[in-house]
């Protein structure tokens, strides 16, 4: 139960919790489907350049919140889609935190990210598992409503609320469509219903669902209606979460976004989204008329499109097709959707962006009380600065730096970093010293325990005594393998010299300080680490 879908046909109206049904109007539907598939394109290359990262990165951090408020409570299950390689990463996460994930099916990797339903797996090409992910004893009970096909047990537990279930039940279930949009309109209270088109003002960002296709939402099921309260309630619940997880910029964004005025129209198998920065097509339920929804919202952002018709602005001034800024335009078309580089996680050894950044966003709740105040940041084996340019988010006035013995990273840290570039060296991070001459010192210095175990002595004993007097705070890391060899992270970390002062076991991640008994010759460090 992956999303939730109403139809409102003749006959189906009445009373139900969120709100009241308006109209039986009915959408007309023809008898065929079209393949799946979901194509974005920007509406200028500022709007993509200041939103296309940002609708990334709301992904990613969309991603870890699903499991995180199971962690935390909100909910007592949830989806997951998951890789074979990125299984063995998220796996780990999941196990640490007393959840356990049990795979449901199989599926197809979506090309255009979005499916309304399962991609089916073709033997020879690349497929996810469908997993759910819950507290052992939840998990058992997902499981047997599974087997009994109980869709409102299920929905229980995945926090859906009863009305959103109900619907779910009557309209994806019962009627078999594959969008939920229109008949979720006509169910919502204060909307304006004219023939095949309904215009809503005001709505609850919180519920606005028709940024699903880039992969935006506040809630992981399709409300019964865009008014519906208790999905608002969720979202909020979700939202708040997100912040106090390290993801407070990110639900920002989410909550700007849902903010913006937008438009679906479906004809023919064929729905088109039309927002201020982008626009999508995808599938729909084949309709013989042209049916329209619009979302009104006094916020527009300052990169969106100008236009005449909804949901565009006008602007001050409409500029004339003999304008040399339009001609300009026409020289550069509508881009698709680009995705993120496939060096942004192989250079870091992850399997995926999704693995990655679940990996980083322990360290950034580990780190996240230095940053604000942090004025230069040292990460010793920094591959590309992956880890790095999440970590500037939360901290604003700090200047990062980086080294790594692999050159094509470094390379590509001059497009993460470009005001930086010179920040980021190639090189043995044992036997470089111009990241510490003239005694320069660090806010915060990240290194991975592991590294200085390999080294000799006297290698290591060098590296110490620098982080000892050149770093207020280490934070020692550590993934996989090396978790696995010595157990907790705080032992790895003993074994390199270290005294964990927080014990980040469960997060792969701690503050510690250097045991500086163990440095031969230095004496007492000049500046004891956190």
């Amino acid at each position: 139960m992956a999303s939730s879908t109403v139809y409102l046909g003749k006959g189906t109206g009445g009373v139900r919790e969120c709100g009241l049904v308006q109209s039986s109007l009915e959408m007309e539907l023809l008898p065929f489907r079209l393949p799946d598939f979901c194509r974005l394109s920007w509406a200028s290359d500022e709007a993509q350049r200041v939103w296309g990262g940002r609708i990334q990165s709301i992904v990613a951090a969309w991603n870890e919140l699903e499991w995180i408020s199971v962690h935390e409570g909100v909910r007592e299950c949830c989806f997951v889609f998951a890789t074979p390689l990125e299984f063995i990463d998220r796996g780990n996460c999941w196990a640490a935190h007393g959840l356990n994930a049990l795979p449901l099916e199989m599926q197809g990797i979506p090309r255009g990210g979005y499916s309304s339903t399962a991609v089916s797996w073709k033997d020879g090409q690349p497929f996810q598992f469908r997993f759910v992910v819950g507290r052992p004893e939840s998990v058992v009970q997902f499981r047997e409503a599974a087997l009994e096909g109980d869709d409102q047990a299920m929905g229980k537990l995945l926090g859906y609320p009863k009305c959103c279930r109900e619907f779910f039940k009557g309209f994806w279930v019962d009627r078999g469509l594959v969008d939920t949009t229109w008949p979720m309109a006509m169910n919502t209270k204060g909307a304006s219903v004219r023939e095949r088109c309904i215009d809503a003002n005001a709505m609850p960002p919180q519920s606005n669902i028709l940024w699903r296709w880039m992969g935006i939402r506040a809630v992981s099921h399709l409300p019964c209606s865009f008014d519906c309260q208790p999905t608002i309630n969720l979202a909020n619940d979700l939202i708040a979460l997100g912040r106090e997880s390290g993801f407070a910029e990110e639900m920002g964004w989410l909550m700007e976004i849902l903010q913006w005025p937008i438009e679906w129209s479906a004809l023919h198998g064929i729905a088109e989204i039309k927002t201020p920065v982008l626009r999508v097509s995808a599938r729909t339920d084949a309709s013989a008329h042209k049916y329209i929804v619009r979302l009104y919202a006094e916020s527009y952002p300052q990169e969106g499109a100008v236009g005449l018709q909804f949901p565009f602005q006008s602007g001050p001034t409409l500029r004339s097709t003999n304008a040399t800024s339009f001609k300009k335009g026409l020289e550069n078309p509508i881009v698709e959707l680009s995705m993120p580089p496939a060096w942004l996680a192989d250079d870091n050894g992850f399997t995926s962006e999704i693995a990655m950044n679940m990996a980083h966003t322990q360290l950034l709740e580990v780190a996240k009380d230095v940053l604000p105040d942090a004025e230069t940041i040292l990460d010793l084996g920094c591959g590309n600065g992956a880890l790095l340019s999440r970590l500037l988010r939360k901290a604003p006035k700090a200047s990062p730096f980086g080294i790594d013995s692999n050159a094509t990273a470094i390379e590509h840290s001059y497009e993460l970093f470009r005001k930086f570039s010179s920040h980021f060296v190639h090189g043995d991070l044992f036997d470089n010293e111009s990241l510490w001459e003239d005694g320069r010192h660090y806010s915060l210095a990240l290194i991975m325990p592991g590294r200085i175990i390999e080294q000799h002595r006297d290698k290591s004993e060098r590296m110490l005594k620098r982080l000892a007097e050149q770093c207020d705070n280490v934070l020692a890391y550590a993934y996989g393998d090396w978790i696995k060899r010595y157990g907790t992270l705080a032992l790895l970390a003993e074994a390199a010299g270290f005294i964990v002062i927080e014990d980040g076991a469960t997060k792969g991640a701690a503050f510690v300080k250097v045991r500086t008994q163990d440095i031969q010759g230095c004496g007492p460090a000049n500046h004891e680490t956190r």
